[in-house]
């Protein structure tokens, strides 16, 4: 019934267009008129069209989405700065961008975490992209200032810390250093180093390139993720991207 009052619709625009400028303003008034009372009574064509606006808009969208992926994959994906986990060669690798001043950001770093340990054949990169707050640029420095020196598990294990606490003062960091047997002095030194300011300001442009917004987000090599997801979904959202490798 819609396509054939579509059909009908699109029938009678042509009927008008053709002859249209040699209508005169009373039958111009009159076609007006006939169009509006048709679409009053059938206001599904109305829906139709607008849906079909919408369908028009998420296909260019999505086309758009994987342009800047395959533009931005190497950075995004093979950084050797970033922390990596899970399977090494995994077959799809899933990338998370964090903010430790950010609510949201601990539930979905936990998400992508929790899903790289049950899946087993996922590769998980974790890039820290702080917002211009002091604190939560602080806690940045921080957190790679601990992948410096301590490793992987360190940083891992201070994440886990930095999402726990409210307070990410200057006191709050030294704490978490040294639970994590770490001397505060050092990292103080190695978080004011310019790789790691560089790296965060990288992180940040490139979230920014690839229209992602703030953090959560997370990208897979033909999605994007604007916010935080539950495992479950991340787990069906990578369950396809297997299924179209």
């Amino acid at each position: 019934m819609r396509r054939l009052a579509g059909a009908s619709l699109a029938a009678l625009l042509t009927a008008g267009a053709a002859p249209a400028l040699e209508l005169s303003a009373a039958e111009r008034a009159a076609f007006r008129a006939e169009l509006r009372a048709y679409l009053l009574e059938h206001p599904e064509v109305i829906e139709d069209a607008l849906a079909a606006a919408e369908e028009r808009r998420y296909a260019t969208a999505a086309r758009s989405d994987l342009d800047r992926i395959a533009a931005e994959a190497e950075t995004l994906f093979h950084d050797p700065a970033d922390w990596t986990g899970g399977d090494p060669q995994g077959d799809v690798t899933l990338v998370t961008f964090v903010d430790y001043a950010c609510a949201a950001c601990g539930p979905a770093l936990a998400a992508a975490r929790a899903l790289a340990a049950r899946d087993g054949r996922l590769r998980l990169v974790v890039k820290d992209a702080p917002g211009p707050g002091a604190d939560a640029r602080r806690a940045a420095r921080f957190a790679r200032a601990v992948l410096a020196v301590g490793g992987a598990d360190t940083y891992a294990r201070a994440q886990e810390a930095l999402f726990a606490v409210s307070d990410l003062s200057q006191a709050t960091l030294d704490a978490i250093a040294r639970d994590l047997g770490l001397s505060p002095a050092a990292l103080s030194t190695r978080l004011e180093a310019p790789d790691i300011a560089a790296a965060l300001s990288a992180n940040r442009a490139l979230m920014d390139r690839l229209h992602l917004g703030a953090p959560p987000a997370h990208v897979l090599e033909r999605t994007l993720i604007r916010g935080a997801l539950p495992e479950r979904a991340l787990a069906a959202i990578a369950a396809a991207m297997r299924r179209k490798n």
